[in-house]
């Protein structure tokens, strides 16, 4: 089977997809991935085939559309910025998509960008798997906002979603529709998610039902919950993570178990004030920052309680932390709940807040705003986390999560069988 799999993003939404090709190709399947051009390397360095689709999500990511617009408390200027950064470039991103799965059997395309991976699949005539890394679609179990502390009606919950799923698509259906012209399609008439699931191949829910109390139920098997998508031990050395690195593990060995601090991909508007809530609000605690793409963090501040390295290898470190503060961005939740530690997911926007109401729900963790972090509600929300009880029910948890193998396994199954 020829498969191209269609993951764009931030590195975190291309990993999961990296995760399911290699095990494609171990089955003896053709796996071409398409990517941002600046995450190209990183695939290839998997052992996947991959070609560049669309535009440079790291420059997507600093721009002021995705620091302010995107994060805006202003619901009406939001949803104007995710039509934005969905718009970024996608022209490019269609062409370079239809050329590439010219020969695919299968389409398979990650969360962003899944309106173009539908008109490529249906100008080429292919099955399309979606591949989520968070709950998408409408659904009475998940709300997309909800009050601290409270549950809303499941009635409530399906409408809010029925509501921003129609707000997306008046938003965005003319761009959409000229895309489809441009590979030879009739104009849509309804919603993205109505349309992929009226053509019957499962939904791929990357992510474990145990976050997510009934969804699994309500969904069944249309959207089945395969959990996280992880790469194994021998895929995360080949993309750089897990190599030796003596002298972290000498920091590691010489002191309490640290706070690990990392935020990804994420770019912040005021750099400078988050450095300064984290350094103070962890004082107490030796830290390991994993500096990431968002340069809030430099070597410079490096000193006897603080380690800043470029990344680190969640499956070998994390086990070794007392807790993660992080972006709330579904890869760093699923490797903090994998090691068995409670989790400060301060948030900036799209699925974040959804993560950090699902760690407060099962009680393993805390959620933060990351625009409104201080240093009192960093500390205190490490305190909660630190506390005994807390991080005995993160290490109970970690034993009910779908091995990262089965998880991937399952996924893979799916694909074949589109």
């Amino acid at each position: 089977m020829r498969v191209v799999a269609a993951f764009a993003g931030s590195r975190g939404d291309v990993q999961p997809g990296i995760a399911l090709a290699v095990e494609l190709l171990a089955r003896g399947h053709s796996v071409t991935m398409a990517v941002p051009p600046n995450l190209v390397d990183l695939a290839r360095s998997a052992g996947v085939d991959a070609v560049a689709c669309g535009v440079d999500t790291g420059a997507l990511l600093r721009s002021e559309t995705v620091t302010r617009d995107l994060r805006t408390a202003n619901p009406v200027r939001r949803v104007r910025a995710v039509a934005e950064v969905s718009r970024a470039g996608a022209r490019r991103a269609l062409d370079d998509l239809h050329a590439i799965a010219a020969d695919a059997d299968v389409l398979v395309a990650g969360s962003v960008g899944q309106e173009r991976a539908l008109a490529v699949a249906e100008a080429r005539d292919v099955p399309l798997v979606a591949v989520h890394l968070c709950p998408l679609r409408r659904n009475r179990s998940v709300p997309l906002r909800a009050p601290a502390g409270r549950d809303l009606p499941g009635p409530v919950v399906s409408a809010s979603w029925a509501m921003v799923e129609q707000v997306l698509w008046q938003t965005s259906r003319r761009d959409e529709n000229r895309l489809r012209a441009a590979v030879g399609l009739p104009a849509a008439h309804r919603p993205t998610a109505g349309r992929i699931s009226a053509r019957g191949t499962p939904e791929i829910q990357a992510y474990d039902p145990v976050l997510f109390p009934g969804l699994a139920r309500e969904w069944g098997a249309r959207r089945p919950m395969v959990g996280f998508l992880s790469v194994d031990t021998a895929t995360a050395g080949a993309l750089g993570d897990a190599s030796a690195d003596t002298a972290l593990d000498e920091w590691l060995d010489a002191g309490p178990a640290p706070v690990y601090v990392g935020f990804g991909s994420m770019s912040v508007a005021d750099p400078e004030r988050l450095r300064a809530a984290v350094l103070d609000g962890t004082v107490g605690h030796r830290v390991l920052v994993a500096a990431g793409w968002g340069g809030v963090f430099t070597p410079a501040d490096d000193d006897d309680r603080v380690r800043v390295v470029p990344a680190v290898d969640h499956a070998s470190v994390l086990p070794r932390c007392v807790a993660a503060v992080h972006h709330g961005g579904a890869g760093t939740t699923a490797a903090a709940l994998r090691a068995g530690i409670p989790a400060v997911a301060c948030w900036l926007g799209a699925d974040q807040p959804m993560w950090g109401r699902a760690l407060r729900r099962v009680g393993v963790g805390a959620s933060l705003r990351l625009s409104t972090l201080t240093r009192t509600l960093l500390a205190d929300a490490l305190d909660h986390a630190c506390d005994p009880d807390t991080r005995s029910r993160a290490e109970s948890l970690r034993a009910r999560l779908i091995p990262a193998r089965d998880a991937v396994g399952h996924a893979a199954d799916i694909v074949a069988a589109a």
